[in-house]
């Protein structure tokens, strides 16, 4: 049973009102998702979330919760397209660029351990849609298994590649099973958003208790907060500078006799 299945009695009760859209790209949330549940198991940060009270049942349920948005979002982009067959050509295709990035990225930055080259020679023998499928996801785990030996690469986010590669193959297995039984649309939907808005509510939950567990330690509290939500609000505060900022006086010209 997917991690999906296994939460539906939970996605199903939850009330009209308490369901959202994503508000940000999904990829995005998954992966920040992701990053916090490997905040919470660095240092002494999960004994502080429950001394204030966490749950300590959560740390084993964002994973699962994560997944499962991951599943119902695939499900839904796959049912979603009209032209099922060339949407799929069109996911295998990327999911085969993808898997040759991360690759490269994998051999140069992982080039002095051989147990991670190994994984990555073994990915590449397979062949065919399964395989290919099988590869993202162990690419995924070595990634995220190794993300500190990619930190002095600028040109490969580790957490986002990763959470790129897992995204990737649950389209393309999602892809497969609805070429073989269709879905409909506004199901699949409803049940992104379902899994969407349980994920969302926990990840809030536990960024408000970071917040309060380690309000006298800033940089520590920081790590509960969103950098998409930061970044959107540097961007605004750019635009909205650059919209106040006072035009310059142009100069006077000069007069002839000077």
């Amino acid at each position: 049973m997917s991690e999906l299945e296994t939460l539906l009695p939970i996605l199903h009760a939850l009330s009209s009102s308490s369901i959202t859209e994503p508000n940000a790209p999904m990829a995005v949330a998954l992966q920040e998702a992701n990053d916090l549940h490997t905040v919470v198991q660095t240092a002494d940060t999960w004994e502080r979330l429950l001394k204030v009270g966490v749950d300590p049942k959560l740390l084993d349920t964002l994973p699962i919760a994560v997944t499962a948005a991951r599943q119902a979002q695939s499900r839904w982009v796959v049912v979603r397209d009209r032209s099922k067959e060339q949407a799929q050509r069109e996911r295998e295709q990327a999911a085969m660029e993808l898997r040759a990035d991360v690759v490269a990225a994998c051999r140069w930055n992982l080039r002095d351990d051989p147990k991670a080259l190994a994984v990555v020679d073994a990915v590449m023998q397979g062949e065919g849609i399964v395989d290919l499928i099988q590869d993202l996801q162990d690419l995924a785990a070595l990634v995220a298994e190794h993300e500190a030996g990619f930190d002095a690469d600028d040109t490969f986010d580790a957490s986002a590649q990763a959470e790129a590669a897992r995204s990737t193959a649950e389209e393309l297995s999602a892809g497969l099973s609805e070429s073989r039984t269709p879905g409909d649309h506004e199901a699949a939907k409803d049940l992104r958003d379902r899994a969407y808005s349980h994920l969302a509510t926990l990840v809030a939950n536990v960024r408000e208790a970071g917040r309060y567990a380690f309000r006298k330690d800033p940089r520590r509290a920081a790590a509960f907060g969103s950098a998409y939500v930061r970044r959107i609000k540097a961007r605004s505060r750019r635009r909205t500078a650059e919209r106040t900022e006072p035009e310059v006086a142009a100069e006077p010209a000069a007069s002839a006799g000077l």
